[in-house]
């Protein structure tokens, strides 16, 4: 039995060329794709750990403040402040140093300092670091949304009580004063420091 062949076309090999082309098209594209997805699977599974690493150490940090605060009420600064620094390096290795919590730990070691400098005879060292911590809480709380008048007010007034009793910075504690009042009417502290320093406007206030 005789079988003829016929050349194929020219318009029937540049269907099956384009056809051969869309094919390889579709599974290149095919491979792409499941590249992406499988990177994106694993960036996934790469953050959910360290997000939730992230989570556990922000709510350690909120124990360790917590407890500390309880000691200082005791009148237990050093190990109070142990466990406040602790709380600082926890929430900065939990890449959460631009939140309230760690303003919240920055007044608090803060305040902790100046009440051991007043009551327990800490170095003046402590004094010095305290303004700076102080500082650095106010200048975050303000930048901070949401935060109460309450805490702005009394990051203030301990900002301006230290320059008052330990550096004797008059001026400047009184600028504190009255952003302290101006943030936190109620603050009666600052009130009677500035009826002390200016006494008509601690009147007027």
């Amino acid at each position: 039995m005789r079988v003829f062949w016929s050349r194929p076309s020219r318009g029937t090999v540049d269907v099956m060329w384009k056809l051969l082309t869309a094919l390889a098209f579709l599974s290149r594209w095919r491979w792409c794709l499941t590249g992406l997805w499988l990177g994106w699977v694993l960036a996934l599974g790469t953050c959910l750990p360290v997000a939730h690493a992230a989570d556990m150490g922000v709510v350690q940090a909120e124990k360790l403040l917590r407890v500390g605060q309880e000691l200082s009420d005791k009148t237990n600064y050093l190990e109070a402040l142990d466990l406040m620094e602790e709380a600082r390096l926890t929430l900065e290795a939990a890449q959460a140093a631009e939140t309230g919590l760690y303003g919240d730990t920055l007044f608090a070691i803060a305040e902790t300092k100046i009440k051991g400098r007043l009551h327990q005879g800490f170095p003046a060292q402590y004094v010095k670091t305290a303004l700076k911590d102080i500082r650095a809480a106010n200048k975050l709380r303000e930048m901070l949304r949401d935060v109460l008048p309450q805490k702005l007010g009394e990051g203030y007034y301990l900002e301006g009580y230290v320059l008052k009793k330990f550096f004797l910075r008059n001026r400047e504690a009184i600028v504190c004063f009255r952003k302290a009042v101006k943030a936190d009417p109620s603050n009666a502290a600052a009130k009677r420091e500035l009826s002390e320093l200016i006494p008509h406007e601690g009147a007027a206030k």
